[in-house]
Order: C-alpha cells, then sequence, then structure tokens
C-alpha cells in the first residue's frame, strides 16, 4: 500500500513533466552553458584596527549574473549559497530567473568577526551551477597608548640640589587597547648626558589588550652641574608590524641646583685722551669697572689683585673689591688707572688676578690707549675782502694771511684740508702753503687768496672757509667780499686817453663815442645798478674801449704800410661794433640812452673809417699795378721800388675786399675780389715762368758740368780747349735763364725767390770767372809745352841732320 505523501508526490511529479513538456514544446529551455558570472573572483581585506570588544568589519562587492541565450524565450534560474562562520558571505538576491539576454546584479556581504584569525581565506560561493571565489585577507594592527599618572604634559623632577637622586611623582603607564596582538616596544632615553634612568628599559612585551605597564624615573644630580637646566626626551618605539604609539616621546625636565661658580670675566678696554696742554696737569685719572660674576646658586667669596701693571709710568689700583657675590648675581670691583701726563701715546696691557676659591678663578686684561691731542687754533676767524674791482686782465686779487698755532703741544698738525661752503663761486678762494706739518706749539701761516673769475656778477658774496687737518675738526672762517665788474675810473681814462690820436683827429665822430662813454661811466659810479645792466654794462664799455683802440690802430697802421695789421684790427673793430650794439638795450633808462648814443656813433665811425681804408687800399692796388704795366711796357723793372709788385697790388685789392665786406658794399667788394684774382693769376704765372727759367738753367749748367768739364775732388775744370766754346754757351744760357727769372720773381713780388735766384746768379758767374781762368792758366802752359815739344823737335832735327852731314863727310874721305 502507497502512503498518501508518495501518491500526492507522484501526482505532483506528473503533473510538473506535463508542464515540462508543454513549455519545451511551446518555448524551449535555455542550457546552463549559457549562465556567466563576473567577476569569477572577488578579493577583499580587513585591517583590524578597532577596538575589539567595539569592533565591526563589513565590506560589499558586487557581481553581475547573465544569460547570454539571444533567444528572449529561453529561461535559465538557480540558487546562489552563502557561507557562515567568522568569516560570513551573504548574497542579495539568493535566488535567479533570467530570459535569454537579461542580467542581474547581486550583492555580497562580506562580514568579518573581530575574533577572526589573522591571515587569507578562500571561499566559493554557488551560483547555479556557476561559482564565484572570494579570497578574504585579515591583518592586526595594534595601538600603543602612552600616559602620564597623574595626567601632566611633561614628567618635571623640579628643583633637585646636586649631588642627590630624587624619583620623579609622575609615572607612565603603556597598555595595547586594540586587543589583536601582543607587542614589543623599545624604551629609551636621549638627552646630553645618562643621569636619568627608568624602571624599565630596553626591548619589553606588551600583551594585546592587557594591563599597562608603569615606568618610574630616577635622576642622579651630579655635584657640579655647569648650569641649571636639563632636560632629557624619553622614547618608545616597536619592532612590531602595523602598530601605533602615542604619544611617542615624552619630556623630561630638571633644575638642578648649582654650587658657586665664578662667572665669564669680561676684558676691559680704556681710552685715555689727554684733553689739556702739555704741563697744565700732572696727571690723568680715569676709573673702570669689572663684573664679578656668581652663575651658582650659593654664595661665593672672592679676592682680587693686580697681577700686571700697564708700564710706561701708567698704574691700576683696586679701589672697592667685592668679599662674596650672592647666588645668581654680579657685583662691581672697581679699579683706578693713573697716566702721567707724558706718558708716552700708545697702547698698554695690564691684568687683574680674580680668585673664588673652588668657584674658580680668572684674570682681567686691562688695554689702556693712550691718545695724545693735537689741535690749533686760527686767526682771524673773520675775514672781509671789501671791494673787488675789474681790471684789465680779470678781476684784481687780494690776499690774507692766516694765522694757525698748534695749541696742545705734544704732536704735530698734519695734512691740512681747506674747503668752502655756503655762496656759489667757492672756487675763487685759494689757499697757499710753504709747510708740511705744524710742530708741536708752534705757528705757520697760510696765504688766503681771492681770484673772482669773470663769471662773477655785483653782489656781495659770503662763504665759510673751513680748515681741517687729520684728526682735527675743521676750524670755520667766516668770508665777505664785494664783487665790482668795472674799474670805473680806469675806464674814464682810458676813454679820455683817445683825445689827440690819429683816430680822434681824423674823425670827430669819436669824441661822442668818448663824451658818452665818461658820461656814462659817472652815472654808473654814482647810482645803483640792476644786476641785468650789470652783467651788459662791463661787457659795453669793454667793447668800446676795443673798438677805439682797434680804429685808431687802424689808422696807425696804414699810416706805418703794415695794410695787413691794419685790415686786422679794423676787422676787431667790427665785432666791437656788434658786441656795443648787442649789449647797449639796459632797463636804466638814463643808461639806455647813452648806451644808444655810444652805439650809433660807433657804427657811424666805423663805417667812416672802413670806407676811407678801403678806399685807400683799392687805390693803391691801383697804383702799384700801373706802375708795374708801365715797367713791364719799357721793359725796365729797374725803377720799381720794393713794394711795386703784382703780390702787393694783389693783397691791396684784396683788403679793399674785406673791409667793403664789412661794410656790406657788394658792388665794390665784387670789383676788388676780381682785381685781386685776375693779380694772383699774374703773380702766379710769373712765378712759374721764373720756377721753370730756374730748371732750365739748372739743366744746362748739369749738361755742361757732365761733358765739358772735368771733376777734380769738388771742383769742375775745363781741360780741352775744344769743349770752351759749348761750355761757355751753356752757362751764358744758364745765366740768360737765372736774369730773366730773377726779374720775373721781382715782379711778382716774390722777395725771398728773387734774392735766392740772384744769388745763384752771382755764384754762377763767380764760378764762371774761375773755370776761365784757370782755363786759360792751363792754356798757358799748353803753349810753353807746345814751345817745349817745337824746340826740342827743331834741336833734335839739327842734330838729325848734322849727324847725317858728318857720316857722308866721312863716307867720302874714307872713299876717297
Amino acid at each position: 500500500m502507497i502512503p498518501d505523501w508518495v501518491r500526492n508526490l507522484l501526482v505532483r511529479s506528473a503533473i510538473g513533466a506535463v508542464i515540462l513538456v508543454a513549455l519545451v514544446h511551446c518555448v524551449g529551455i535555455a542550457g546552463a552553458s549559457d549562465l556567466t558570472v563576473n567577476p569569477s573572483s572577488i578579493a577583499v581585506s580587513f585591517d583590524f584596527n578597532q577596538p575589539k570588544d567595539t569592533a565591526h568589519y563589513e565590506v560589499q562587492r558586487t557581481i553581475t549574473i547573465t544569460n547570454t541565450n539571444p533567444d528572449p524565450n529561453s529561461t535559465i534560474s538557480g540558487a546562489i549559497s552563502s557561507i557562515g562562520g567568522d568569516i560570513s558571505i551573504t548574497p542579495s538576491p539568493n535566488y535567479f530567473l533570467l530570459r535569454g539576454g537579461e542580467s542581474l546584479p547581486v550583492a555580497l556581504t562580506i562580514v568579518a568577526d573581530p575574533s577572526a584569525s589573522q591571515g587569507t581565506q578562500s571561499f566559493t560561493i554557488n551560483v547555479g551551477e556557476e561559482h564565484v571565489t572570494v579570497t578574504v585577507t585579515i591583518t592586526y594592527y595594534a595601538r600603543i597608548e602612552v600616559s602620564l599618572s597623574p595626567a601632566v604634559g611633561k614628567i618635571d623632577f623640579g628643583e633637585v640640589r646636586h649631588g642627590t637622586t630624587p624619583t620623579s611623582n609622575t609615572r607612565i603607564k603603556i597598555r595595547e587597547i586594540y586587543g589583536y596582538k601582543s607587542v614589543a616596544v623599545v624604551l629609551k632615553i636621549s638627552g646630553d648626558n645618562n643621569w636619568v634612568t627608568s624602571s624599565l628599559s630596553g626591548t619589553i612585551s606588551i600583551p594585546a589588550g592587557g594591563e599597562s605597564e608603569e615606568i618610574e624615573f630616577t635622576l642622579v644630580a651630579p655635584d657640579d652641574p655647569d648650569h641649571n637646566d636639563y632636560s632629557w626626551t624619553f622614547s618608545v618605539s616597536s619592532t612590531t608590524s602595523h602598530t601605533t604609539i602615542s604619544p611617542s616621546s615624552i619630556h623630561l625636565e630638571a633644575y638642578i641646583l648649582m654650587p658657586p661658580k665664578l662667572g665669564r670675566l669680561d676684558d676691559e678696554k680704556l681710552d685715555i685722551t689727554f684733553d689739556e696742554p702739555k704741563g697744565t696737569v700732572s696727571r690723568y685719572v680715569r676709573d673702570i669697572d669689572v663684573r664679578v660674576r656668581n652663575t651658582g646658586d650659593e654664595t661665593m667669596r672672592v679676592s682680587s689683585s693686580v697681577s700686571q701693571s700697564p708700564g710706561g709710568g701708567i698704574s691700576i689700583n683696586i679701589v672697592d673689591s667685592p668679599r662674596s657675590v650672592t647666588e645668581k648675581s654680579n657685583r662691581t670691583l672697581e679699579l683706578r688707572v693713573v697716566a702721567p701726563y707724558n706718558a708716552p701715546e700708545g697702547t698698554y696691557y695690564g691684568k687683574v688676578y680674580v680668585d673664588a676659591g673652588d668657584a674658580g678663578s680668572g684674570t682681567v686684561e686691562i688695554t689702556i690707549v693712550i691718545k695724545w691731542p693735537v689741535d690749533f687754533s686760527i686767526a682771524p676767524t673773520s675775514i672781509d675782502f671789501g671791494s673787488i674791482e675789474l681790471e684789465e686782465r680779470g678781476y684784481e686779487t687780494k690776499q690774507v694771511e692766516i694765522t694757525i698755532t698748534e695749541t696742545y703741544l705734544y704732536k704735530s698738525v698734519r695734512n691740512l684740508r681747506f674747503s668752502t661752503t655756503g655762496e656759489e663761486y667757492g672756487n675763487w678762494l685759494k689757499a697757499e702753503q710753504d709747510f708740511a706739518e705744524i710742530p708741536p706749539g708752534e705757528s705757520r701761516t697760510v696765504t688766503l687768496k681771492i681770484e673772482p673769475g669773470l663769471e662773477a656778477v655785483p653782489k656781495d658774496y659770503a662763504w665759510t672757509y673751513n680748515i681741517g687737518a687729520y684728526e682735527i675738526a675743521a676750524k670755520h672762517i667766516a668770508i665777505t667780499a664785494k664783487i665790482v665788474p668795472l674799474n670805473i675810473t680806469k675806464a674814464i681814462d682810458g676813454l679820455q686817453s683817445f683825445r689827440g690820436t690819429p683816430l680822434y683827429t681824423n674823425y670827430p665822430s669819436s669824441e661822442s663815442i668818448i663824451a658818452n662813454g665818461v658820461a656814462m661811466l659817472e652815472v654808473v659810479e654814482s647810482s645803483e645798478i640792476g644786476t641785468e645792466d650789470w652783467a651788459k654794462i662791463p661787457v659795453l664799455m669793454t667793447g668800446t674801449l676795443s673798438l677805439l683802440s682797434s680804429l685808431n690802430d687802424g689808422i696807425v697802421f696804414t699810416e706805418a704800410a703794415n695794410y695787413g695789421s691794419a685790415v686786422e684790427s679794423l676787422s676787431s673793430a667790427s665785432v666791437s661794433t656788434a658786441t656795443i650794439e648787442s649789449n647797449s638795450d639796459l632797463n636804466n633808462g638814463v643808461l639806455s640812452g647813452y648806451a644808444t648814443a655810444i652805439s650809433t656813433e660807433a657804427d657811424n665811425t666805423t663805417a667812416a673809417v672802413l670806407r676811407d681804408e678801403a678806399k685807400l687800399l683799392e687805390l693803391r692796388g691801383w697804383t702799384l699795378k700801373k706802375a708795374v704795366e708801365y715797367a713791364l711796357a719799357i721793359d725796365d723793372i729797374s725803377s720799381l721800388n720794393e713794394e711795386e709788385n703784382v703780390l702787393e697790388a694783389a693783397l691791396s685789392y684784396q683788403y679793399a675786399a674785406m673791409l667793403y665786406g664789412l661794410l656790406n658794399d657788394k658792388e665794390k667788394r665784387l670789383e676788388n675780389v676780381y682785381e685781386g684774382s685776375v693779380l694772383m693769376d699774374r703773380h702766379d704765372e710769373l712765378v712759374s715762368d721764373a720756377t721753370d727759367l730756374r730748371l732750365r738753367a739748372e739743366t744746362s749748367i748739369a749738361t755742361s758740368k757732365e761733358k765739358d768739364l772735368t771733376r777734380i775732388w769738388d771742383s769742375y775744370l775745363l781741360f780741352n780747349p775744344y769743349h770752351y766754346d759749348t761750355f761757355v754757351a751753356s752757362y751764358r744760357t744758364a745765366e740768360d735763364y737765372l736774369e730773366t727769372a730773377s726779374q720775373k720773381y721781382k715782379v711778382a713780388g716774390e722777395r725771398f725767390l728773387y734774392e735766392q735766384t740772384e744769388g745763384e746768379l752771382n755764384q754762377l758767374q763767380s764760378e764762371l770767372r774761375s773755370v776761365l781762368i784757370l782755363f786759360f792758366i792751363a792754356c798757358g802752359l799748353y803753349g810753353v809745352l807746345f814751345l817745349y815739344a817745337i824746340t826740342r823737335i827743331v834741336r833734335g832735327t839739327m842734330a838729325y841732320l848734322r849727324d847725317v852731314y858728318e857720316r857722308e863727310v866721312g863716307d867720302v874721305l874714307v872713299t876717297g
């Protein structure tokens, strides 16, 4: 008999089979190979870094399930497994049903219990017939907590007497607070010394989440610390991985009381400057304070003495020496230095010994610098040069003697320095001295000169003149001077001196210039003149005097036939006229009237003199030209005097052209320029022809000497009578050339070349005479020799004839 539950199961199975067959026929079922899971593996790590009692570690990861069958009618379904225990993995959802092409995200919640073991574990999650591998890694962390008991910021031993061994009231507690693992920690105390020790040291083990370790500290204070404040650092470190320590160090400090100790002794320096004249005081006394310090915390006993004397008659005395110095304080050791007035200048060294027993000892070096004073006095302390007038070549020069006296009698005044402050033109003041230094107590004199330049304007000037020296501050002299840019008396005398001159005699209009100038200067002398007028009046008067002088010189030079200098002076007069005109516009109405009158008469007089001189020069040029033309026409230049030549005539025309140019007479200027140019061309032609004739003469002489004469040492002689005619002809030709050249030079006006050619002509004639005299003497010798030869020939012939005759007579006698 079949049980009811079996029967029901069979019925349900049959129904399910029928439905499944129907679905297969109607839709179709996807295969397991169409299911994919992404990702197929997951790695998770947990850092156990929370207290174990309250910690919770959980993460989520997501996987995606996909039906890869493209048929939308196909389906795939299944369950997703989970993991339990210390590490649990729970999927959500835990079942899937997917049509073809569908995907489903599934969240995996991974939870690690704080009691889970450290390390890596792998788990498999079944997704239908597929699998997902989950790897879980757990790492234990530790945290060391360092605290103070009682809870203060540092460990302070407080005040500690030297040589004692106190223990700190504050202790350190160390414990691990996460509770996962025990930790090995290293305890260390660092500092400038090893006076502090701890109850635990080196490497110790702190249990996981267990009781704390308590540490106390002991200080072994030294007998002789060198200061009060000391500190150390207690540090905690670990060799265990993944361990943090907070805090990792604790500060320890102590104030250790010191025994009495002699502090730093500072060397002292004392400058003694002798500030009184030598011999007026017998000695100089100065005090020095030396600080004696006790850096300890107990009273210090001290004593002092002078261990080294400075020498040079200088002494160091102890005025007041402290017997004791309380803790952390200082006292003054009072010293007195006595130097005689005649102690040599220089640097001296003394020493004071300070003895504090067990607290120490030391030496204070006292440097004493003796400085001799040097200074000087000056007289006078103020100088007034008064009025300084303009002279012919500039302003007059004045000078004052300044006496400089050394006052301290110790050493010489060296390297005097002079400078000026105050108004402009301080360079007018110049000091002259004939000494290098001033010996102690002696005096020297400096000459101070004032030399105003032409840039000076009429006003009162004031300066401060400074005289200093090496090691001496400058002394000051107040200097004043008044500039008067015109010597009025001299200017009036200068104007009046032109009365009676050739200019005054020949040109009465010059009297107007003189009279207006004198009247103007008289007004200037009695009036106050503005600065602008003062800038013009000296130039105006200087120009007026220069004009009168130039015009008069031009007339005088013309009378002396010095026409070049005359034209030069008249050109200067024209410049002076322009200067007068440009400075005649004055602000003072009275002076302006005189100045305008002077300017007008200056123009008129200058024009009259220039025109007369120009006409004279033009007439002179014409006269000289005609004299030369007449002499050439009659071929007789012997009647020409020295100035009657082409060059003088040309220069006269040129001078006249220059003067007509100053008068702006263009027509007359061009006429004279033309005449001068024609004459200069004629002059150049004459000089060129004469020079050519001289060259031809030299060529003729040289040729004759080479062909006709015989050179014996430095002399030329004519020995061959057959060369007589050619020699004489060559020299006569050269003589004609030189004579013609000298005449041309004379007509041209080249006096130097004329005289040079005349000298050559005279030398040629002298040489010709010498050669001919020697030739005639040689010819006489030739005749004597010829007669001698004829006589010898006749005598020889007669002797020969006699011999022939006698031979013939003898032959007759023999044959007869």
